[in-house]
């Protein structure tokens, strides 16, 4: 009878507790994240898109182009205008 009741309860606690445990991506208000050979790096500032649904890039010093994303996650690409942005 004891086991019956028992074992669905540490169930219960360790999937709640699992629930705290996981990280979640959440986009940063003060950064803009770009991809460099498959991990993300932090331009260290927020660069502005303009409004509307296209993917925002920008410009590097170097002369090559990215894509800006807003936390370090595939799924948080910034939208703007279209345009590229210079660093």
């Amino acid at each position: 009878m004891k086991t019956k009741v028992f074992l669905p309860m540490i169930a219960m606690i360790f999937a709640i507790g699992m629930s705290f445990a996981t990280e979640s991506k959440v986009s940063d208000p003060d950064e803009d994240y770009i991809r460099v050979n498959g991990s993300f790096v932090s331009l260290g500032t927020e660069y502005d898109c303009g409004m509307g649904q296209e993917p925002c890039r920008i410009e590097l010093r170097n002369g090559q182009i990215k894509d800006l994303y807003d936390a370090p996650s595939l799924g948080s690409q910034k939208e703007g205008n279209g345009t590229v942005v210079k660093q």
